[in-house]
């Protein structure tokens, strides 16, 4: 999943409105539009931010950003085998609904 979409996800399921986050995070709405929709990619300290705001790592906002695609042919057994479980994990920690990790 592209990281705008997972953002987009939690802002959601955080029960937060964009215009907040913006607000909260030191941009405009545009530009947070711009980070959901893909057309740019969020700084490292708007990352830092985001996390902060949405109260969620930057690495498990990393991680719902994985699909096997991503992973290198050699390694995909051992991501098919882990992902699940990791996944589970961040699903249970941080109220992710699985349904909400495939939206497109």
């Amino acid at each position: 999943m592209e990281i705008g979409k997972v953002i987009k996800l939690l802002i959601k399921k955080r029960g937060f409105k964009q215009v907040e986050v913006a607000k909260l995070i030191g941009k405009s709405p545009t530009a947070l539009s711009q980070i959901i929709s893909g057309t740019f990619k969020p700084q490292s300290d708007t990352l830092e931010k985001l996390s902060e705001v949405l109260n969620i790592p930057i690495a498990v906002i990393h991680f719902l950003c994985i699909s096997e695609d991503d992973v290198p042919k050699e390694n995909l057994p051992l991501y098919k085998t882990l992902a699940p479980s990791i996944e589970k994990y961040l699903i249970d920690i941080f109220s992710v609904e699985k349904e909400d990790l495939t939206l497109g």
